[in-house]
């Protein structure tokens, strides 16, 4: 009798003891999610929403942020190309694109893939404004000039499409000096430089210009006139 209570007693304690691990390790591994995900969660109303429009959107102002296109009205075959390789765009997403949405904190997080630009449109104006969404990274973007650009994260994403709009919008000529396409040449007092996409905009705002400068190849010409007259 008391080597039956003893046993039980032991089978009592390691029970007690694996709940505790168990409740431990759930808890820990919920905190790891949450905090490695909220910072890259977002909602429709945010800034990185509206640059995802603006850039597949037409560059005519009346159909920004519309995902209409100018010759939806003048032809429906038009419409099985779901607006990829239309010019008017400042770029082009590489499809497909997942999304995670967490509609309610009490559910789970639900998967949603995109294929086309008006999957994308209607994706977003069918969210709530309390919908939390975050990008499922990689993906691929074509800016205007149909170079590859790989995004690898939320703040990668928000600069290059602000670049990428912004030159669009002012039809601005810009050219990449890298082969990895995160880098562009800027004219800077004179001098032609490469920086980083992410800087382009302070170097713009300090009165800077998209390109390289044309005062380089004069320079080479100069130098080459010099060199012409020292051997006279």
């Amino acid at each position: 009798m008391i080597r039956k209570l003893t046993l039980t007693r032991q089978l009592f304690s390691h029970a007690l003891l694996l709940l505790l691990l168990l409740t431990f390790t759930f808890c820990q591994t919920e905190d790891e999610v949450v905090g490695s995900t909220n910072k890259d969660f977002f909602t429709k109303s945010s800034p990185i929403v509206s640059l995802m429009k603006e850039a597949i959107s037409e560059s005519d102002p009346a159909n920004k942020l519309t995902g209409k296109s100018t010759s939806d009205d003048d032809d429906d075959d038009d419409d099985d190309d779901d607006h990829s390789g239309n010019d008017g765009q400042c770029a082009q997403f590489q499809y497909p694109i997942s999304f995670f949405v967490q509609i309610d904190p009490t559910q789970g997080i639900e998967l949603y893939t995109i294929t086309n630009d008006d999957e994308l449109f209607n994706f977003f104006d069918s969210l709530s404004v309390n919908d939390q969404i975050r990008i499922d990274f990689p993906l691929m973007l074509l800016d205007s000039n149909g170079a590859q650009v790989i995004i690898g994260d939320m703040i990668e994403l928000e600069d290059t499409l602000q670049f990428v709009v912004d030159a669009c919008r002012d039809n601005v000529d810009y050219e990449y000096c890298d082969d990895n396409n995160k880098k562009v040449y800027i004219c800077h007092n004179g001098h032609t430089i490469c920086v980083s996409i992410n800087a382009v905009q302070a170097h713009l705002d300090h009165g800077d210009e998209l390109g390289e400068c044309d005062d380089d190849d004069d320079d080479d010409d100069d130098d080459d006139d010099d060199d012409n007259d020292n051997d006279d």
